[in-house]
């Protein structure tokens, strides 16, 4: 046997083996020293040591290589502070484990390992003492089976004896649950944990529901199917004491590069008790489907279905359900077709909006459209960039056509099954629109010109006819099954520009204010191409358009000349800073907009001048923000009756009559390092296509975030209708309505945070509802308790569940259902 060795350094050795027991060479490194006993065919590697045959690796503070009995044993060392550091590590393909000693011997493929330490997935395998078979199986004693990543687990499942078949199961006697260090009476006289990568067929624990009004309950007991790789399913059943049952089936399904998409059916029996004894049924349907973006480059389905068919989310067996507030629920069905390299696109469209509060339902089913983007057919046949050449190359062409068939009917149709009723209420029509624009730069470039010309041809299918009754002085209106085409067009010339101002102030600092006015005016005309029909009531004739209540709406019965202009206001300070280095001068934008609008009819016989719209945006400091709207009417009227007199309200003095004004304020004030930390969570969740993570991202201050200390948003929201629907009933000027809403949340300990949002009606001086959380990291465990003390949807929750998906069904909930219940 010929043996090479160096003796210090960080030097990469190789023994040659010229015997048959070791038939490849051994590769082995240490950082302090190497010392070959030759005499007894040793090997001492120390500190950070390595040995590479080609088919283990083993890495450790101490390695002693054994030529004789082809064994190679690893261990730690100590550190000054008399600590372990450098366990060793035993990797053998993906398999990787982490241990206070291994011995494994070379030839026989066996091993002897102590306080050893998997990983698989978020799952964790401790085994005290472990023997490695040639077959890779594990054969070990004193294990602990957790997903807590700790060195010493919050909990764990105490295993006596146990073999584990690495990618298939680990088979264990008798196995009981600790929970911080201490045994609890919880365990089973056996246990197989699954470890391959195949999914496999299982039962879904439930939640029990010990109170509600439908009795006690069993919710949402589950099978789980994996069908195969694309293709998962998972039935559930619930069922209460009083009759009240339920079942549901959810189906998830992907296919790479292709699509993803997730359908959920369920069917509900409620049954009330005694007196009433009713019975009501209801069916659930939620279906999104998402095409990935290399499936095809010209097709594209996608799907967000979310139907009920009682109209009413309240009426749940589970009553604190995502939905139980929602008053409106949407389902869209798209299919669309694009055309690389062509400015076309095409699409079908299904949707349905319901909504609770009004009892409507609205379904189009379909709506087919067709639109060609803008483009530019005199572009190749001019050259040059003057001024005239420039106007005619930017002469630019859109069009778009639709056609749809919508129904807006009574959910009690749909309740009651009538689709007759529901197929007479369809309105069918085509619209079709041609824009034709160019821009032109005037007075070097300082305003921009656009001159437009829209035209719209409309087709409906069904009309209206008018007519009076002298002897009961009712206008009676029917509906016709007639085709009737009607045409708007309109032209229109728009001017803007940009005008900025400076104004220097005497200081230190040296502050320059910032004022940018775009004034924008524009002039339209939109002549009356369609035909009026009238009728005579009380010896006064009266015009009406035949389809202002046909799919395709036309409301205009006059010509129309208008004027409209609008004023958009930025102001922003300029001062020297020294926290600048790259400029030395810092930037604060005083008013981030203030603008003006309105417009005057020229052919109007009589108040030719529209209400004055004026509106504020400010945002000064980086926790602050300020929005007003309000709108004014220039004429005069009548102090007691409210009624407008016609003439101008600043002959008599006075600027207008205020007509409303709503002003909203956002406050959120938290550290500057916790913004910081706003900002991450933010971007985390911004890639998630989720309606939940959609709605922080747009409402940030409600994230809750244990590493976010404390944080405070305030909202106050003052909404005035003035000198409108002043009646003898009704004298009031002014109705107000203010509201406040508090949220908040505070890390009183690294682990405990408290959130709130409460609702204050000023108005009333009531709080209209209020909502607690109080919840507390337990690392692999999450606890957690939510009330509503006020409302009509008082309630609470307490939740105990593991954060790790493996155990996501291992959870305890006790809630009580909201008080309308």
């Amino acid at each position: 046997m010929c043996i090479s060795t160096v003796g210090y350094s960080q030097i990469r050795d190789t023994i040659v083996i010229n015997s048959g027991e070791i038939d490849q060479p051994i590769y082995y490194s240490a950082e302090d020293s190497l010392y070959s006993d030759l005499k007894n065919k040793k090997i001492h590697l120390y500190n950070n040591a390595k040995v590479d045959n080609g088919e283990v690796q083993m890495k450790a503070g101490y390695i002693l290589i054994d030529l004789e009995k082809n064994e190679i044993y690893a261990t730690y060392i100590y550190d000054e502070d008399s600590n372990r550091i450098q366990m060793p590590v035993f990797s053998e393909g993906s398999e990787e484990i982490v241990a206070s000693s291994i011995r494994f011997n070379l030839k026989t493929k066996k091993g002897y390992i102590e306080e050893v330490a998997i990983k698989q997935d978020e799952n964790f395998l401790y085994m005290e003492i472990a023997k490695k078979h040639a077959n890779d199986e594990i054969h070990f004693r004193k294990g602990r089976f957790t997903t807590c990543d700790l060195p010493e687990p919050h909990y764990h499942f105490q295993l006596s004896k146990a073999i584990m078949i690495p990618e298939k199961r680990i088979v264990s006697g008798p196995m009981n649950l600790w929970i911080n260090g201490v045994p609890t009476p919880l365990g089973l006289p056996f246990i197989v944990i699954p470890q391959q990568e195949d999914r496999t067929h299982g039962f879904i624990f439930p939640q029990i529901v010990p109170i509600s009004q439908y009795g006690f309950g069993v919710q949402d007991l589950g099978y789980y199917v994996p069908i195969n790789d694309q293709l998962q399913t998972t039935f559930f059943g619930t069922l209460f004491s009083r009759g009240s049952w339920g079942l549901r089936n959810r189906t998830d399904y992907a296919k790479r590069y292709k699509h993803l998409g997730t359908v959920d059916v369920g069917f509900q029996r409620f049954k009330s008790g005694f007196p009433s004894n009713t019975v009501q049924s209801k069916v659930s349907v939620l279906w999104n489907h998402r095409q990935d973006a290399k499936a095809n480059p010209y097709w594209n389905f996608s799907s967000k279905v979310n139907f009920i068919s009682d109209n009413n989310s309240k009426n749940n067996l589970d009553p604190l359900n995502a939905q139980i507030f929602n008053n409106s629920f949407n389902s869209d069905i798209n299919l669309t077709r694009s055309f690389p390299g062509k400015p076309m696109s095409a699409g079908v469209k299904f949707s349905m909006r319901q909504n609770s509060l009004t009892k409507n339902i609205s379904m189009t089913s379909p709506v087919v459209n067709f639109n060609v983007t803008r483009f530019y057919p005199l572009k190749r046949f001019v050259t040059g960039n003057s001024g005239v050449k420039e106007i005619i190359k930017r002469f630019g062409v859109t069009y778009s056509f639709e056609g749809q068939n919508r129904s807006t009917f009574g959910d009690s149709l749909l309740n009651n099954a009538d689709f007759n009723r529901i197929g007479d209420q369809f309105q069918n029509g085509i619209s079709q629109r041609v824009v034709i624009q160019t821009t032109a730069s005037l007075f070097k470039n300082t305003w921009k010109f656009t001159p437009s010309i829209d035209y719209r041809n409309l087709m409906n299918f069904q009309q209206t006819r008018k007519t009076y009754d002298p002897a009961t002085f009712l206008t009676a209106t029917d509906t016709l099954q007639q085709l009737g085409m009607s045409h708007n067009l309109s032209f229109r010339a728009q001017l803007n520009t940009a005008v900025y101002s400076y104004y220097k102030f005497i200081g230190k600092r040296e502050p320059l204010l910032r004022h940018v006015l775009t004034p924008s005016f524009s002039f339209s005309y939109v002549p009356n191409l369609n035909q009026n029909l009238s009728y005579v009531a009380n010896a006064t004739t009266i015009e009406y358009s035949p389809f202002e209540q046909s799919l395709y709406r036309v409301s205009q019965t006059r010509d129309q000349a208008l004027i409209s202009f609008g004023f958009n206001n930025t102001f922003e300070l300029k001062f020297k800073s020294k926290k600048d280095t790259v400029t030395g001068f810092k930037k604060t934008r005083l008013i981030d907009a203030l603008t003006f609008s309105g417009n005057y009819d020229l052919l109007k016989d009589s108040m030719n001048l529209s209400n004055i719209n004026i509106g504020l945006r400010i945002s000064p400091i980086r926790w602050l923000n300020f929005v007003a709207n309000s709108s004014f009417s220039p004429y005069e009227w009548n102090d007691t009756t409210g009624v407008i007199l016609g003439g101008y309200a600043i002959s008599n003095g006075k600027l207008g009559r205020l007509l409303s004004t709503n002003l909203s304020t956002t406050l959120t004030l938290t550290s500057k390092e916790s913004r910081e930390k706003l900002k991450e969570s933010t971007a985390q969740i911004e890639p998630n296509w989720n309606s939940d993570f959609n709605y922080f991202l747009l409402h940030p201050e409600f994230i809750v975030n244990y590493n976010i200390p404390w944080k405070v948003s305030l909202s106050h929201i003052y909404t005035i209708n003035a000198n409108t629907n002043i009646t003898s009933l009704n004298p009031d000027r002014t109705r107000k309505i203010q509201t406040l809403m508090l949220n908040g949340d505070l890390s009183f300990t690294k682990r405990w945070k408290l959130a709130s949002t409460i609702n204050f009606d000023l108005q009333e001086s009531m709080i209209t509802n209020a909502r607690f959380a109080l919840s507390r990291d337990l690392h692999c465990w999450s606890l957690a308790f939510n009330w509503i003390p006020i409302g009509t949807n008082k309630s609470f929750l307490f939740s105990l569940r593991s954060t790790s998906a493996l155990f996501k069904d291992a959870k305890i909930d006790i809630k009580k259902p909201p008080a309308f219940l």
